[in-house]
């Protein structure tokens, strides 16, 4: 027994204290937001950038809500009221206190959607303060010495900032903190380019730990092997990177990067910048899409990091999420009379869903521009409203007085279906194939170039009969 403790005490020991999760707790008070979703969002990975919600509630009547969850990396994390999202940074062990604003946009158009605005009080540590701080500190340094840094390349002003950082945040012990200054000013080195692409990577990346959840190392991780695959690779392998992913073998991809010296030894580092290549050609009309994903799913299979498996699966997750020709996600929503629908109820014709609220007005407009489109296609098409929030039934009243015979399911404040169509702002429009596939997401506004891409999915339907 005394051996068993000795053994999980020393295993305790061991455990790296980012993967040990802590209690967090979030309170606030969502201004004038009733009965309204609050969530906490992260990236599942910093790599992929796919999102996930870690802990979400509803405002009481009074708008208040309360979050209590484990969680065992400090990271980059949203809150997020309804489809509004305001940033900040994640502890494990630490609470927070938000005052979350009105939200004051224009309903005129959809693009007036402003990020969540909130008043945040946190007791971690002084980690938020400290980068609000650190971020305004080197912006401003920044605006006032860009011909120093952009055009005369003087690594002495650089310096001076980093001199001023360290007087300023001297007791600052905060490892996330610490490392997210060290790569906010190496990418500043980077920028004056001063010191070349490859001297950087040497310096802070090949052979060095991978910050995996510091969102400044990751973000200058993908500026900076960006341009370093382009200036490195394409001159010289890029038919070989063309034909590796045609041909879906990544032994033949893996060989242009071994061809690297500062690659070809650190075996995490290239095993990141090849997945974070191939990724990129996703969608680029040189390269192959179905290449791609199988390229990362050798990769997920492969790869010994358990980490670096996670990050390959969460790549294919977000470059595959309502790719035309995936099943459209499934949903079982209630029209007036109770009855339900799902995507299969629209198969046999292309579908367009309008998601709407019934105070957006720019949704309300565009009714007009979808009844013109539905007389001109006729039983081409078929338009089908999914309305969120309060009052569906004055959609279903305003398509009567039009004769119009479409179906309106009530979402209500299903977030959870709005995320599965990935909608952010209102109205937002999806076809669907006539099998109940994505055949475009998101699609135009329905008074701009909606209508010739109906058509286009219209055309690529008769040709797969």
């Amino acid at each position: 027994m005394k051996n068993r403790l000795l053994y999980l005490l020393l295993f305790i020991a061991m455990v790296p204290p980012a993967l040990v999760a802590q209690k967090i707790t979030i309170h606030g008070k969502a201004q004038q937001r009733v009965f309204e979703q609050v969530r906490v969002k992260v990236y599942a990975d910093q790599f992929s950038h796919l999102k996930k919600t870690v802990a979400q509630t509803l405002t009481d009547e009074k708008g208040a809500f309360s979050l209590t969850f484990d969680y065992g990396n400090t990271n980059y994390a949203w809150l997020s009221v309804e489809l509004l999202d305001g940033e900040f940074y994640l502890k494990p062990g630490a609470s927070y206190q938000f005052d979350v604003f009105p939200d004051t946009a224009t309903k005129g158009s959809v693009y007036d959607q402003l990020p969540l605005q909130f008043s945040m009080q946190a007791e971690d540590g002084g980690l938020n303060d400290h980068l609000q701080k650190f971020n305004v500190m080197y912006n401003t340094f920044v605006v006032n010495h860009f011909n120093e840094i952009y055009r005369s390349r003087d690594l002495s002003i650089i310096y001076q900032l980093r001199k001023a950082v360290e007087k300023q945040f001297a007791g600052v012990t905060d490892n996330y903190f610490n490392t997210y200054v060290k790569y906010s000013l190496a990418q500043l080195e980077w920028s004056s380019k001063k010191k070349s692409t490859q001297r950087i990577i040497g310096e802070y990346f090949a052979g060095k730990p991978i910050h995996y959840n510091n969102i400044q190392y990751t973000d200058f991780f993908h500026s900076i092997f960006k341009a370093y695959v382009v200036q490195q690779f394409y001159g010289r392998y890029f038919n070989q990177l063309v034909d590796a992913v045609h041909e879906a073998s990544l032994p033949e991809f893996q060989k242009v990067f071994m061809s690297d010296s500062l690659l070809a030894v650190d075996t995490e580092l290239r095993e990141l910048v090849m997945m974070q290549t191939v990724a990129g050609f996703y969608g680029n009309p040189d390269f192959s899409d179905k290449g791609v994903i199988k390229i990362l799913n050798q990769f997920q299979k492969t790869v010994k990091s358990k980490m670096h498996k996670k990050i390959a699966q969460n790549y294919i997750t977000r470059l595959t999420h309502l790719a035309p020709g995936t099943p459209a996600p499934t949903f079982s929503l209630p029209v007036s009379s109770g009855k339900t629908y799902s995507p299969d109820d629209f198969k046999g014709q292309v579908t367009v869903l309008d998601f709407l609220k019934t105070d957006c007005h720019v949704c309300l407009m565009h009714l007009d521009f979808l009844k013109d489109l539905s007389s001109r296609m006729g039983s081409k098409l078929k338009i089908v409203m999914l309305v969120y929030g309060e009052h569906p039934e004055k959609i279903t009243e305003l398509l009567k007085q039009q004769s119009l015979d479409w179906p309106v399911l009530y979402v209500g404040k299903r977030i959870d279906v709005l995320d599965a169509y990935d909608v952010k702002i209102f109205p937002t429009y999806i076809i669907l194939n006539h099998d109940a596939t994505i055949g475009l997401a998101p699609a135009s506004m329905a008074d701009e170039n909606l209508e010739n891409e109906v058509w286009r999915v219209l055309r690529n339907a008769g040709k797969d009969r």
